[in-house]
């Protein structure tokens, strides 16, 4: 009770366990007090009176383990492999020594199938991620069955839960992950598709957790460099791709593990840097700039253009991103451990809009930059019982401008932008909208676990974490003696808050094992204080009373339970209640309540819509979710998986439609979107145990998401209609219903090279018919096109002493498929839209180019060349 009354937070699961039993090999007796040690860790136990031993708080990797006894010859199993959250079952069989010293070495077969699991979850190790050879971590992600673009088991994109050692890294404001990992600092990472423990909140759909590397007692490293571009032969689609530019993309990254000299085993490092640039596939050219004007209204012939840009090539939507990681483990004692981490990474970016292919100048530029520091403290009390306490700060700040400084002298009126007459391409002006954000949050974190029995394990958390989240977005424009203003903060069109809501939460997690059954059963609570305010009616905005917002809680039970029905074989069941807490935009959009009756046209708030409102009321949403699985091993590496999922989601985000006293409309943000989805996957898996086997790996998920709205400002859409829209009652297909899904790896080492082949094929995702000449809309009534790529990734092994060089070749989109990402909605097609028929096109360049939508298809073709030099 004490412990549960500390002010920190819950630990989400980092490392696994290790069990066995030890026996006399002579006549299988147990053996008492047989000393079992983790080489390398300051690990270790000793067999009780039947023989068991347990071994807590392992960090997830492959490690050497020694049994010795005075008498016996001691045992040496090497290749023991540790997963989060599971346990790793390792037996001794001793025999009686005749001379001192002498030894066993066994090497240990990893289990094809891990009968304590009770869900679906994917784990993969740094040792299978080199085999894979994927680039970005979300790569890996998209691997999992039921995953598309970030969408887990139907739900929405943002209902997934990032954790990395140990700590969320959801950005507040969006929901979205906050990092964007190198692969290189992971261990471990677990994906978890279907029901998650009581230790796990703040989620729906899915975990992704994932355990960095820490400096090891041998100092290791690595230092890599590659570059390549996209290379299309669609060149009607991709501008200026067919002009192969090899540096386009670069990427260089080194990393650094070891002691620290001086100090011994006690105190080690791991450090990585990267930095990264992308140019991107799309380009457009600088013919105007933004300062530039024309008018179209005049002679449609003779127009007025004026064009002052260089004409050189512009990346449209390129990337740059730094990333600098660090870890210090201290050593205190054999049963206390400190580690300091940190984590850094800024990003430049543009997002690509067609207005702009020959204006590229008047887009906004993105930028952001986002750190996390950590100290984790890990005490063990006894071989069965041991705490950690992980305090962690976090900040990230965001930007989206043209300009920075709001007096920037290159800013003309919107007009350049808007007022020309043209309907296609822009020839000058900007966009006028400043958004700027950041968040801090703080995390304090406990969580106990405790073998209270040979059977049973315990684990207890608390949680607290505060938030400041600061938002300003204001728009520019010219007044009537052409000076360059900022709205007025009493306007809908300069919106500034700053809010410090925090959360508690707290969960018990039991995991029971009764002989081969394994039952996991779990409760976690969870509050949440917005510190906002909301109206006391809103039928009048601008005289209503503000009132101190309510806050939430709820109760969450969890249940799983896997039961084996061989050695290799075993079902699984679980159910669980999961909420989450909306993100923040949600929350406080448009602080001031305030309502226009005029908007200003072409220009949108950029994380907003016009009119929108938010409520700090909003209640967490929730999803009711149970699965029934089925694994089987077929060979010692041959695996089949059958598993059927529901999941029920009430209280989505929405909006309701609002009119005031004074003929203003906005938009509400309540809870009222529901959805449902089912499905069924099914997959087979081949370990790839040694150098010239192969392993493949196949899943096929049928799945059904349905539900009354994809998007939770599909009400201010709808509205926006000519004429306005019904929202629908009934469930249909979302946006992201994927039918039909097909994921397939094949990986081999040959002769030092590793190969690794990676194919996925997918049903195309609904879109809603709509045309001038088209009445019959049904929401998200047609289907997309199929999409399918194949990704070759190709590695050399070359030894040189002690150091191994790596050369390799990789190529995404193999076969350069042009996959469809949008489609236009009148023809179902992104290779012409049925409007062009019915409209006139007024302006530079033709219509035919103007509809060819480089951005409605997923990326061509890259290839990458690279080296890498490990040591």
């Amino acid at each position: 009770m004490a412990i549960l009354a500390l002010p920190v937070a819950l630990m989400s699961g980092t490392t696994g366990k290790i069990v066995g039993r030890v026996t006399e090999i002579a006549n299988g007796e147990p053996l008492i007090g047989v000393n079992i040690i983790v080489e390398g860790t300051s690990l270790g136990a000793a067999a009780d009176i039947d023989g068991y031993y347990v071994i807590l708080n392992v960090r997830p990797g492959t490690y050497i383990l020694r049994a010795t006894m005075i008498g016996y010859k001691n045992v040496i199993q090497k290749n023991v492999k540790v997963l989060i959250d599971l346990n790793t079952t390792i037996d001794f069989f001793m025999e009686m020594s005749t001379l001192q010293g002498e030894e066993v070495v066994v090497i240990a077969r990893e289990p094809a199938v891990k009968l304590d699991a009770t869900s679906t979850t994917f784990r993969i190790g740094s040792d299978q991620i080199e085999q894979l050879q994927v680039e970005e971590f979300d790569d890996l992600l998209s691997l999992q069955a039921g995953v598309y673009e970030g969408h887990f088991r139907g739900g929405r994109s943002n209902e997934v839960m990032y954790i990395i050692d140990g700590i969320p890294m959801n950005d507040a404001y969006s929901g979205d992950a906050l990092f964007e990992l190198d692969n290189d600092m992971i261990e471990q990472v677990e994906v978890i598709s279907g029901t998650f423990n009581a230790e796990y909140g703040q989620a729906m759909s899915g975990i992704i957790n994932v355990v960095t590397k820490e400096g090891q007692q041998n100092f290791e490293g690595k230092v890599s460099y590659f570059m390549g571009n996209y290379f299309s032969t669609n060149t009607n689609l991709y501008y200026y791709i067919d002009k192969f530019h090899p540096t386009a993309i670069q990427n260089i990254k080194f990393n650094l593990s070891g002691p620290v000299i001086g100090l011994g085993n006690k105190l080690t490092f791991f450090a990585l840097g990267r930095l990264y640039k992308n140019d991107g596939w799309i380009y457009g050219q600088r013919l105007f700039m933004p300062s530039d004007s024309s008018d179209f209204t005049g002679d449609r012939d003779n127009p007025y253009i004026e064009s002052s840009g260089d004409k050189e090539y512009v990346p449209m939507n390129p990337n740059q991103e730094l990333t600098l990681n660090g870890k210090l483990t201290y050593r205190l004692s054999s049963h206390d451990k400190i580690s300091v981490s940190s984590l850094y990474q800024k990003k430049d970016f543009r997002e690509y809009e067609q207005l702009f292919k020959y204006n590229p100048d008047g887009n906004y530029q993105r930028a952001s930059i986002d750190y996390q520091n950590s100290i984790q403290y890990n005490h063990i009390f006894t071989s069965g019982t041991f705490v950690v306490v992980n305090l962690s700060q976090m900040f990230s700040k965001y930007g989206q401008y043209v300009y920075a400084d709001t007096n920037d002298s290159r800013y003309v009126p919107l007009s350049y932008l808007t007022g020309t007459g043209a309907t296609g391409f822009s020839t000058g002006g900007m966009r006028m909208w400043q958004h700027r954000r950041s968040n801090l949050t703080n995390v304090a974190k406990l969580d106990l676990t405790s073998q209270i029995t040979k059977q049973q394990k315990i684990d207890v958390g608390v949680s607290y974490k505060s938030y400041k989240l600061w938002l300003h977005e204001k728009y520019l424009y010219f007044d009537e003696n052409d000076s360059l203003r900022v709205a007025p903060q009493s306007g809908s069109y300069n919106n500034a808050y700053t809010h410090n809501p925090h959360e508690i939460a707290a969960y018990i997690q039991d995991k029971i094992e009764i002989g081969e059954m394994i039952i996991n059963a779990g409760l976690r609570y969870d509050f949440f204080n917005p510190d906002g305010v909301v109206l006391d009616q809103y039928y009048d905005t601008r005289t209503a009373n503000r009132i101190k917002a309510h806050s939430s809680s709820q109760i969450s039970p969890r249940f799983g339970i896997a039961y084996p029905i061989s050695d290799e074989g075993v079902i699984h069941f679980s159910y669980g209640h999961f909420f989450q807490v909306p993100s923040f935009e949600y929350l406080y959009v448009n602080p001031e309540f305030e309502v226009s009756l005029i908007q200003i046209a072409g220009d949108q708030p950029p994380r907003g819509r016009f009119n929108a409102m938010g409520n700090a009321e909003l209640k967490p949403q929730k999803t009711v979710q149970y699965e029934l699985g089925f694994k089987q091993a077929l060979t010692s590496d041959l695996t089949i998986e059958l598993t059927g999922f529901n999941k029920d989601i009430r209280d989505l985000i929405s909006q309701e439609t609002r009119n005031d006293v004074y003929g203003g409309k906005f938009w509400r943000f309540i809870n009222k979107d529901y959805a449902n989805v089912k499905g069924v996957t099914i997959a087979l898996e081949q370990l790839q145990r040694r150098a010239g086997s192969f392993g493949f790996s196949i899943d096929y998920t049928y799945q059904v998401a349905t539900g009354n709205a994809s998007d939770p400002n599909d009400e201010w859409l709808n509205q926006g209609q000519d004429p306005p829209i019904q929202g629908e009652k009934k469930r249909q297909p979302l946006d992201w219903d994927q039918t039909h899904s097909l994921n397939a790896s094949v990986t081999t080492t040959q002769s030092g090279f590793h190969i690794s082949l990676i194919g996925k094929l997918g049903s195309g995702t609904p879109y809603t018919r709509s045309s001038p000449r088209y009445s019959n809309r049904i929401l998200n009534g047609e289907r997309k096109p199929t999409t399918m790529t194949i990704d070759l990734n190709l590695t050399k092994d070359i030894q040189l002493g002690g150091s191994t060089l790596h050369p390799y070749l990789k190529i995404y989109n193999l076969l350069d498929a042009r996959n469809n990402k949008e489609v236009f909605k009148s023809s179902g097609s992104a290779e012409y839209a049925y409007e062009m028929n019915f409209e006139t096109y007024i302006g530079i360049r033709t219509q035919e180019e103007y509809f060819t939508r480089p951005d409605y298809y997923y990326k061509p073709r890259r290839i990458i060349v690279g080296i890498s030099f490990g040591f």
